[in-house]
């Protein structure tokens, strides 16, 4: 007897099949066109040729990152159409703003570095390059992205499931409990504890580079050693505990509204937007944290790709207050997200 998959498991699997399909396509078109690029300038003079194909390049790569991330994009995720006359916030842009200015200032460091003679200008000539090249790439996409993540945080606030608004002294206190909270988390990394393991990862690194990656040792251990001393800093700083990031949270929360917005699209607390299901993001399990004051405790998980290894999955944590006599926004909330994450644990009623 042979097993029928469900019909669920079978759109999922069109899907998938229809998502990789295109973007095979799009990148065989992407080839195709700097082939035909190279062909049509190889009897022009270097400039046009290299402009010509830098172009290209550009384009081709930003082509290739909204197809891909187009048809990757589950259906459910996509948000909601709005009127042409609403106007979407802002909240999610401004915050990507930050990358505008710094994208700036390197790329005004390096101008002003490329003004003295000698090897310094050559360095700071193919520095800049590769800072413009990723400022050309990265900005846009943000810039996507985050418009994206504004159009759904305004239909959350246009029909949202559950508004909850709080007082000043409510939000005072709510965010001095969530700072003590975080001020007593361990440091999730400690040096003398945790050292051995960067050996299987360094090592294959060190062993990538070493047998596989052109150049001589020199520029091999140089790059090893940025590579190496980058992925050392960035664990010793990720997991210093709640303790060194206690301040941060204290001013980001005095900073932000004193309300929560729930809708289909996802959750606004605390000044972050969070999307239910997102291409990286997804709920996991909403439950009641019965500590006093009592809260929603929001469990999502974020896919984080991994050029060295298999795709990294980091928790996020949203805790929002839960205010008196909010039991029937409660079991709003429980049925909604049920039907809107199904593969979610949902305890809220």
């Amino acid at each position: 007897m042979t097993y029928a998959p469900p019909v669920e498991y079978g759109r999922a699997l069109c899907q998938a099949s229809r998502a990789h399909t295109l973007s095979l396509l799009a990148i065989a078109g992407v080839i195709l066109l700097i082939v035909a690029t190279v062909d049509l300038t190889i009897n022009r003079s270097p400039v046009v040729a290299g402009i010509a194909l830098a172009a290209v390049i550009i384009f081709g790569t930003l082509a290739l990152i909204f197809i891909i991330t187009a048809v990757s994009t589950p259906k459910e995720s996509k948000p909601a159409a709005l009127p042409h006359s609403v106007k979407l916030v802002t909240n999610n842009r401004r915050k990507m703003y930050v990358w505008v200015k710094v994208f700036a200032i390197l790329l005004g460091i390096f101008a002003l570095a490329a003004l003295v003679p000698g090897t310094a200008r050559i360095v700071a000539l193919t520095i800049g390059g590769m800072t413009l090249f990723l400022a050309i790439i990265l900005l846009p996409v943000l810039y996507w992205t985050s418009r994206t993540a504004d159009k759904s945080l305004t239909e959350t606030e246009l029909n949202p499931w559950v508004h909850w608004l709080y007082t000043p002294d409510q939000w005072t206190q709510w965010s001095n409990v969530q700072v003590e909270r975080l001020s007593a988390t361990p440091p999730g990394f400690v040096l003398k504890r945790d050292w051995h393991r960067f050996l299987f990862p360094f090592a294959i690194i060190i062993g990538g580079v070493a047998f596989f990656c052109p150049g001589g040792w020199l520029f091999k251990t140089l790059y090893l050693a940025v590579i190496c001393i980058a992925i050392f800093a960035i664990a010793v700083l990720a997991g210093r505990g709640g303790a060194s990031h206690a301040e941060k949270l204290h001013a980001k929360l005095m900073e932000a509204n004193p309300e929560a917005w729930f809708g289909r699209d996802g959750v606004f607390c605390d000044g972050v937007f969070t999307q239910w299901l997102s291409v990286s993001v997804y709920l996991v399990s909403a439950a009641i944290d019965q500590r006093q004051p009592r809260s929603l405790d929001l469990r999502f998980e974020k896919s984080v790709p991994n050029p060295y290894g298999p795709t990294q999955i980091v928790p996020i944590h949203q805790a929002v207050l839960i205010p008196a006599n909010a039991d029937g926004d409660l079991a709003r909330l429980h049925q909604e997200l049920t039907a809107r994450c199904p593969k979610a644990q949902i305890a809220l009623a």
